[in-house]
C-alpha cells in the first residue's frame, strides 16, 4: 500500500525545488523584487513546511500514544520509524527558526539539545509520572530529543519494548502531545492576515536582510556547534547522537538553506547587485550538501576513524565557505 503521506511530503518539497526556474525565468525579464522574494519565502517556502511538519508532528503522537496503550515490539520499532521521519522536516526549516520561534520559545520546546539526561532520568524515576511532573521539565528534557533518549536509550544498545518503564511510556505520550501542540502552535503564529508571515511581507526589504540572517546563522551552527565542537570536544555534543542521525539532520539544515537562497528568488535579487558572489554562494551551498550527504551515520561511534573526521572536516570546510559568502552577500543586499 502506498504511504500517501510520505509522497505527499516527497511532492511538496519538489514543487519548491521547482520555484526556482520560475524565479529565473522572472529575472530574465523585468528583474524580481525584494516583495516577491518575501512572498515566495512566506507562501511558498514557510508555510507549506510548517504544515507538513505539523501534520507529521500528528503523526508521532498517535504512534507515541499508541505505544504507550500498547507497549510492543512494533509499535516501538513504528515510532522510532515516524521519529524518523519527522526530524528532517524540522531542520529544514532551522534556517527560518526566527520570529515566533525564537520570541515564543518554540524552537527550544521543540528541539533543545543537549538532552540533560541528569534532570530526564531524575523525573522518570518519580513514581507515578505525571503530567504535572513533565510539565515542570526543561526544555532540554522534552521536544526531539528527549523523545529520541527514550526511543534509543543513550545510544549503545537498543532498548526493546520491555526494557522501558510505565513512567517512561506515559512520558512518551506526554511528549508527543505537547510537541503536537507546539508544532501547530507554531505554524498558526505564521497564518493569516496578522501572522507573522503577513506581517514580513509587510517590510520585503527587511524580510530579505532576516532570510540571509537565517541562513547565515544555520550555516555558521552547522560548521561550529554541530561539527566543529564535536571534533574538539567529543560526541557528546553531537545533536540526535541517541539514534545515529546526525548526518541526516546537517543534510537538512544546509539543504534548508539553500532552499531559501536557490528556491524563492534571493539568488536573482543578490544577482542583479553582483552576479559573481551569487555564483559563488550557489556552489559554495552546493557544495555543502554534497559534503554533508558524505557524512556517515552514528557519527558519535565513529570519530576515532579517520575518514569519518575527514568528511567532518569537510563539511566544515564547505558550509564555512558559505557563511563567509553568505555574511558579504548581507552587505551588498543592505545597500538595497
Amino acid at each position: 500500500m502506498l504511504n500517501l503521506r510520505f509522497l505527499s511530503k516527497i511532492g511538496f518539497w519538489a514543487s519548491v525545488s521547482g520555484m526556482a526556474f520560475v524565479f529565473a525565468a522572472c529575472s530574465k525579464g523585468s528583474g524580481i523584487t525584494p516583495s516577491q522574494v518575501s512572498k515566495a519565502f512566506v507562501k511558498d517556502l514557510v508555510l507549506p513546511s510548517y504544515t507538513v511538519l505539523a501534520q507529521e508532528s500528528e503523526a508521532l503522537q498517535d504512534a507515541l500514544q499508541t505505544l504507550a496503550d500498547n507497549p510492543t515490539e512494533a509499535h516501538l520499532a513504528a515510532a522510532r520509524q515516524q521519529w524518523i521521519e519527522t526530524r528532517p522536516l524540522w531542520e529544514k526549516t532551522e534556517s527560518w527558526a526566527f520570529g515566533p520561534a525564537a520570541t515564543e520559545g518554540l524552537d527550544g520546546d521543540l528541539d533543545d539539545w543537549p538532552v540533560s539526561t541528569l534532570e530526564l532520568d531524575q523525573a522518570l524515576a518519580t513514581d507515578p509520572f505525571t503530567a504535572d511532573t513533565f510539565a515542570k521539565l526543561g526544555t532540554t528534557s522534552i521536544g526531539f530529543h528527549g523523545i529520541e533518549f527514550i526511543l534509543y536509550g543513550d545510544g549503545d544498545t537498543l532498548p526493546r519494548a520491555a526494557d522501558l518503564t510505565p513512567q517512561e511510556y506515559t512520558y512518551l505520550g506526554l511528549a508527543g502531545e505537547a510537541f503536537q501542540e507546539t508544532a501547530q502552535q507554531l505554524l498558526n503564529s505564521w497564518m493569516g492576515d496578522s501572522g507573522f508571515g503577513a506581517q514580513l511581507m509587510e517590510d520585503p526589504d527587511a524580510t530579505v536582510l532576516e532570510m540571509v540572517e537565517g541562513i547565515i546563522g544555520t550555516l555558521e551552527e552547522v560548521h561550529l556547534e554541530k561539527l566543529a565542537a564535536v571534533l574538539e570536544d567529543g560526541p557528546e555534543g553531537l545533536e540526535s547522537r541517541f539514534s545515529g542521525n546526525t548526518n541526516v539532520d546537517i543534510v537538512a539544515n544546509v539543504s534548508g538553506a539553500q532552499r531559501v537562497y536557490e528556491d524563492t528568488g534571493l539568488k536573482q535579487l543578490l544577482a542583479a547587485k553582483d552576479g559573481d558572489l551569487a555564483q559563488q554562494l550557489s556552489e559554495a551551498l552546493s557544495m555543502g550538501v554534497m559534503t554533508a550527504e558524505a557524512l556517515p551515520s552514528r557519527l558519535s561511534k565513529r570519530l576515532d576513524d579517520p575518514e569519518v573526521t575527514t568528511s567532518m572536516v569537510a563539511t566544515i570546510a564547505a558550509t564555512e565557505s558559505a557563511f563567509h559568502l553568505m555574511s558579504r552577500a548581507l552587505g551588498v543586499l543592505d545597500s538595497f
